[in-house]
């Protein structure tokens, strides 16, 4: 039980163990007897130990009220009057920065390393100049999202403004940060490019790309491609 608790403890202020830094807690992690309390831990507490190839990961499940991120959080992040539609906004850039680095087919699904600030206020012009009412509505029955509210307010902003922090780049960088913030990607080249980290790279092969939920945000794409192309 104690060696559980320590990588339990440790897992919850880094959110990760690695076996080189962390050699002795990932070997008793290999310890089957310490896994079955883990999983007991999972169970009870509302997270999933994910493990990939050098390193184990805590992802809290989406009801988890103490560990995951709400909409509230999302709001506060932007700022304390943001609405809940700006929200939504931040939530439709992040899933579009996730399927440009890994909307791959083959069996790796990482397409790019390295994404400009440019390129992703690009690829969301299209993706909401092409959606028509009608996709609109049927988005926005299934998923229970305003889209053509999100896509009006993308719209009314300008690409870039002097003095103004409400630009398109502007909510891509705010989106960015806080991707940084959960050690997701990391800037480069002055915030005008992001790359994945390690972290993300391996909770998306070895997590979410596994998961059922990830075929229904693909599915929004997939409409959006195709409505494009008619």
């Amino acid at each position: 039980m104690n060696r559980a608790l320590q990588i339990y403890k440790k897992l919850l202020s880094d959110g990760q163990i690695n076996d080189k830094s962390d050699s002795e807690l990932y070997t008793n992690f290999k310890d089957p007897d310490v896994r079955a309390i883990l999983i007991k831990f999972e169970r009870e507490l509302g997270f999933r130990i994910i493990e990939a190839k050098h390193t184990v990961y805590l992802v809290p499940n989406s009801d988890n009220e103490l560990f995951s991120f709400r909409m509230k959080d999302i709001r506060e992040s932007i700022s304390s009057s943001a609405r809940q539609v700006d929200a939504f906004l931040q939530c439709y850039i992040i899933m579009v920065i996730l399927h440009l680095f890994f909307g791959g087919k083959n069996y790796d699904p990482k397409q790019i390393e390295f994404l400009q600030i440019k390129d992703i206020v690009q690829k969301l012009d299209e993706k909401f100049d092409t959606a028509s009412e009608r996709k609109m509505d049927e988005l926005e029955e299934r998923y229970s999202l305003n889209f053509k509210h999100i896509a009006n307010l993308w719209g009314a902003k300008a690409t870039t403004q002097d003095g103004k922090r409400t630009t398109k780049n502007e909510i891509v960088l705010r989106a960015c940060r806080l991707l940084i913030r959960q050690k997701l990607i990391d800037f480069r080249d002055n915030e005008r490019e992001i790359k994945t980290t390690t972290r993300l790279d391996d909770l998306m092969r070895y997590y979410y790309l596994d998961e059922k939920r990830v075929s229904e945000i693909t599915a929004v794409f997939q409409e959006d491609e195709k409505n494009a192309e008619n």
